[in-house]
């Protein structure tokens, strides 16, 4: 993405991939918090430009937030692909059992499709990632000891989908924001956030949620072509601000 941004666009990002080795649990708001400090040494006031993918997004969302209590404040926030943990908490209960089965139905259906045309690795690809999402606070201790011992890196999909991360990602309930903030979300998300394309933001965002429709997966956002998608529209909003600098809190998911 960085390199998809226009020439002399200056980036810094925050690395949270050191959280996947984290004992202890942590939130998104100690890491908000965190972020903020770290992004005051480069930059002691706002405006600031933040963007997040995936989890980033809620960092993203959350020091915004802040900066808005401390009476500073952001001229963008971009989430990259990062629903609204309380979505479905934001629903009635018929809604929210309608959204489960949207859900359920339409993911049947593709790994039943993968499958069909022999496409295991898709396949293997999205079960380890379920079975890691669901269970993987058992076993995950485990197997980041096994890497460390072979002095190898967790594999992308182990790492994207640390029980670590998804304990925070699930906890955390966005408070309101007066501002605006900038979706980006991908035309694979499905069916389920047909209702609302803003994946549940427009609950708690009273400045209103411009929704950019982006081609692929989660992870295809990150890689070219789509991300010439992303890039191209953030220029457009850097190109409106006064202050050219953006602060991505990077993320995984």
């Amino acid at each position: 993405m960085v390199a998809a941004l226009p020439e002399g666009q200056p980036v810094y990002a925050i690395d949270m991939e050191w959280l996947c080795e984290a004992k202890q649990n942590f939130t998104v708001e100690h890491l908000a918090a965190l972020s903020l400090d770290v992004i005051r040494t480069i930059q002691n006031e706002g405006p600031y430009y933040l963007c997040g993918f995936s989890f980033g997004g809620l960092v993203a969302y959350e020091i915004a937030v802040r900066l808005i209590n401390e009476g500073d404040g952001a001229g963008l926030v971009a989430l990259l692909d990062a629903p609204n943990p309380a979505l479905l908490s934001n629903l009635s209960e018929a809604d929210s059992a309608q959204f489960r089965k949207t859900y359920l139905v339409d993911r049947l259906k593709k790994y039943g499709l993968q499958l069909a045309r022999g496409d295991l690795t898709a396949f293997t690809s999205r079960a380890l990632a379920f079975v890691t999402s669901r269970a993987g606070r058992f076993f995950m201790p485990a197997i980041k000891v096994a890497f460390r011992m072979m002095n190898k890196a967790l594999p992308v999909t182990l790492r994207a989908n640390d029980p670590g991360f998804l304990k925070a990602w699930n906890s955390y309930v966005p408070k309101r924001y007066p501002k605006s903030v900038v979706c980006f979300r991908v035309e694979d998300r499905g069916p389920e956030h047909g209702n609302d394309p803003s994946m549940g933001w427009e609950s708690c965002v009273m400045g209103g949620v411009q929704v950019h429709v982006v081609p692929g997966g989660h992870v295809d956002m990150m890689r070219k072509p789509s991300v010439h998608v992303v890039a191209d529209n953030l220029a457009t909003y850097l190109d409106n601000g006064t202050n050219r600098k953006i602060e991505p809190a990077a993320g995984m998911f």
